[in-house]
């Protein structure tokens, strides 16, 4: 099983290509060169937010990224658990983890929720909005 795959409620809530999304939005999220293909995840006029950060629209989006990264020289996300909000729902919460090596040589890993919405978009299914929470000063505490 892929770190990558989160559980899901037995109740079917959760549509399998999302879950499968998901699979693959974290391994592109965990890949540092993949800023184009990150920005495809989303509507051309989505939205992210990451604690007090925004981007909408790709360029924004991929600007953000690249920022990310920064100062970042590994990642690893874990996905632990998706939740819908009622059958056959474009809105999704999630929650995991996310471990960083940073580029200094220290590493610390953060727990975060997010809550995404979906669309279809060019015949594929996007996000159009995501938003996590986390405590960005966690990565100023890294070890």
């Amino acid at each position: 099983m892929s770190q990558y795959s989160a559980a899901v409620p037995p109740d079917g809530h959760v549509r399998p290509e999302i879950k499968a999304y998901f699979e693959r939005f974290y391994e592109i999220s965990d890949t540092p060169d993949a800023h184009e293909t990150y920005a495809d995840m989303f509507t051309k006029d989505g939205k992210i937010t990451m604690g007090s950060n925004s981007a909408q629209g790709r360029d924004a989006i991929i600007k953000m990224r690249h920022g990310m990264w920064e100062k970042v020289a590994k990642r690893s996300h874990k996905p632990y658990q998706l939740y819908a909000f009622g059958s056959g729902s474009d809105d999704i919460m999630l929650y995991g983890d996310v471990g960083y090596m940073l580029k200094d040589g220290r590493s610390t890993t953060i727990e975060w929720a997010a809550h995404a919405h979906f669309t279809k978009a060019e015949g594929e299914l996007k996000m159009d909005r995501y938003q996590v929470y986390l405590d960005s000063a966690a990565m100023s505490n890294a070890k």
